[in-house]
């Protein structure tokens, strides 16, 4: 076996920081491309000055999303695909399951708002996210969810996309 120079040795150590220095854009980057941890590569196509009304009220378009867990059977969508917010105006809306299974179950929703840096403009007043769900056996749930828009959304916020993944919990009697 050949020895290695003491100076390609310490190569490896400064070669092994700069990865570990480099992996918080490196992640940054693959949540981007991949839509993961809140992150969305969507881009808006209408025009952002429709989106001021006449007495200067911020608007926005906000899409909405829903996915199960792959490995469940569950039927999870949004009631509308797609809402106009306008800030200060309260929406209720609702996303659609259904449990297909013969026992019940408890799940969690875990949300995810795209652009991440336009997040804290989206208030949730209420929403089934807050806490987990107990859903009968062969049962469908309206899951309720009050949003708006903050009064303090700059101009630039023209559209968002919330998302919700539903997990099986295991806390309250849920089975995996």
């Amino acid at each position: 076996m050949k020895k290695m120079s003491p100076w390609k040795l310490s190569l490896i150590p400064l070669f092994m920081f700069g990865f570990g220095f480099a992996m918080v854009p490196l992640y940054d980057i693959f949540c981007d491309v991949t839509g993961l941890n809140g992150k969305s590569f969507q881009v808006f196509s209408g025009d952002k000055n429709s989106l001021i009304n006449d007495s200067g009220v911020q608007r926005a378009k906000l899409q909405m999303l829903a996915d199960a867990d792959s490995r469940d059977l569950w039927q999870f969508q949004p009631e509308n695909k797609t809402m106009e917010l306008q800030a200060g105006r309260l929406i209720t809306t609702y996303y659609e399951l259904t449990n297909p299974y013969d026992y019940p179950v408890t799940i969690q929703a875990v949300p995810s708002v795209a652009p991440g840096e336009w997040a804290e403009y989206l208030v949730k007043i209420e929403c089934f996210c807050f806490n987990q769900q107990v859903v009968p056996a062969k049962s469908k749930l309206k899951l309720p969810l009050q949003v708006t828009l903050s009064a303090k959304a700059p101009k630039e916020v023209n559209h968002l996309s919330l998302s919700y993944r539903l997990y099986q919990s295991e806390s309250l009697g849920g089975t995996f």
